[in-house]
């Protein structure tokens, strides 16, 4: 190879090398580019994530509430149905009551009165007035 052959190919080779060093720089910009807006949208998706999550912490609080709620209830309706159960069986076999004693002996007085009206017709009793006081 001659001097000239040497110099051009030295001369090709640089202006290689300045393509490829640009080509690397572009590169480099594209991939900064490329690394800001995935870094924007993970900063984005994490919000939506932390959002979602106090929105589910909400949801199991609120649940978490209205199952203690709902125990709350279901416990007064046994309650309820014990108190109903104990004062149905006596009013329903026609016995006094004394509510005092089912209520553990409360301090206040209240009476219900029970009244059944009965007829007298043509010497036949079709109707009998008939009242109860049940003492609380």
């Amino acid at each position: 190879m001659t001097l000239t052959e040497l110099r051009h190919t030295v001369l090709s080779l640089k202006i290689d090398l300045d393509s490829m060093r640009n080509l690397k720089a572009g590169l480099e910009n594209i991939l900064g580019e490329v690394e800001t807006h995935y870094a924007m949208q993970m900063e984005q998706l994490n919000r939506i994530l932390l959002h979602l999550e106090a929105e589910l912490a909400q949801t199991w609080a609120e649940q978490q509430h209205q199952a203690q709620e709902y125990e709350a209830l279901m416990n007064i309706e046994v309650k309820l149905e014990a108190e109903i159960a104990t004062y149905h069986h006596p009013l329903k076999e026609g016995e006094d009551l004394n509510l005092g004693v089912a209520l553990g002996n409360s301090h206040c007085i209240q009476s219900i009165q029970e009244t059944t009206t009965c007829r007298i017709v043509v010497g036949k009793v079709s109707e009998v007035n008939d009242t109860k006081v049940l003492r609380l």
